[in-house]
């Protein structure tokens, strides 16, 4: 069986770098996406807090819509709780084969519930879900690759 090679790299070879381009650039949309968006919201939650000051009344409403955030925040780890905490434990429990999870639940709900909680001002580092978000994508990618 002779192998194609094209400038020394066999086909398989360069199928295998093009898809890790696809993914890193995926990963990096998705995540730069993610750090992008808490960044815009810490902003609004740092104008609305400066706005507070002299009008002390609409802290009520916010207060309303921070338990609202919250309640949220908790459906949302209670119907998947591997999207709770950094990531990086759950991404190598995964390589490891300790355990299986689904990518499309994680991303979003990892994406959105971590754009959330990070952007309304908790203090939670961005990197961990920045890894299982790439981690996320990479699945996808693959497990879509597999298929065709």
């Amino acid at each position: 069986m002779k192998t194609t090679r094209i400038a020394g790299l066999s086909y398989s070879n360069l199928r295998q770098a093009g898809r890790a381009v696809l993914i890193g650039l995926a990963a990096g949309l998705v995540v730069s996406l993610f750090r992008w968006a808490i960044q815009n919201l810490l902003g609004v939650v740092i104008k609305a807090f400066a706005y507070f000051h002299g009008h002390p009344v609409w802290l009520l409403p916010w207060i309303g819509m921070s338990i609202f955030i919250a309640l949220l925040l908790g459906n949302l780890v209670q119907k998947n709780p591997d999207i709770k905490g950094s990531g990086i434990p759950q991404v190598e429990g995964q390589l490891t084969g300790q355990f299986d999870e689904e990518w499309w639940p994680v991303l979003w709900r990892k994406f959105f519930g971590g754009i959330i909680s990070i952007g309304s001002g908790l203090f939670l580092g961005r990197e961990g879900p920045s890894i299982q978000l790439g981690a996320a994508v990479g699945q996808g990618i693959a497990e879509k690759n597999t298929r065709t």
